[in-house]
């Protein structure tokens, strides 16, 4: 069994980027592998949610890795992030987004520390909003999040409300990533030359 689980949430619609976000390549690698190479620094297996019939990028990891498709395309990151969990085996699961390409370990460590203390979703927040994305989750939360969809609550924030989520504030977590860029998150095309710039920095 795994210590730390890590999630990858590659479905998103893409429809303002233009084209599909995990296979675009930065600094020599396709999103996906950054996300799943930031991810392999803390979690011992990893898993990959897709969309219905989307294909993916080849991808390395030194450890185990399965490729889940959602259920349903479009029904939102909460229904990833549970489809993400039913093939969890660690207690602990850290959630990323394909589009954030400059996840740093350290925060991602911090979240686990958290779950691991007691909490049942780690939830950072950024400029006052909280941050499903970048995230660590209790794989025991699976069945309220499964509740919750099947009731048609498909917010992943009014579903951290009711689990309790602890939100991890400015002041805490800039000590691990001081200028945020772990939740730095590529949506269009200006996002991504924006991050073109500042690997060429």
């Amino acid at each position: 069994m795994a210590d730390v689980t890590g999630i990858v949430l590659t479905g998103g619609r893409s429809s303002r980027m233009g084209t599909d976000k995990a296979s675009l390549v930065l600094g020599g690698s396709t999103l996906i592998q950054r996300a799943v190479a930031a991810l392999e620094a803390v979690a011992d297996e990893i898993v990959m949610v897709r969309a219905p019939g989307q294909s993916l990028p080849l991808v390395r990891t030194a450890g185990s890795l399965t490729v889940l498709a959602d259920p349903v395309e479009g029904a939102g990151p909460l229904e990833g992030i549970a489809t993400g969990l039913t093939a969890a085996s660690a207690p602990v699961a850290v959630i990323v987004g394909v589009d954030h390409p400059f996840l740093r370990p350290e925060l991602l460590r911090l979240l686990v520390q958290r779950v691991h203390a007691g909490a049942k979703w780690a939830l950072p927040e950024a400029d006052g909003y909280p941050q499903p994305l970048c995230s660590a989750i209790a794989r025991d939360a699976l069945v309220d999040l499964q509740a919750s969809l099947a009731a048609g609550d498909r917010s992943p924030i009014s579903v951290s409300h009711a689990l309790g989520a602890e939100r991890i504030r400015d002041a805490v977590w800039r000590a691990v990533d001081p200028e945020g860029l772990s939740f730095f998150d590529v949506d269009t095309p200006e996002d991504f030359e924006a991050a073109q710039r500042r690997l060429g920095r």
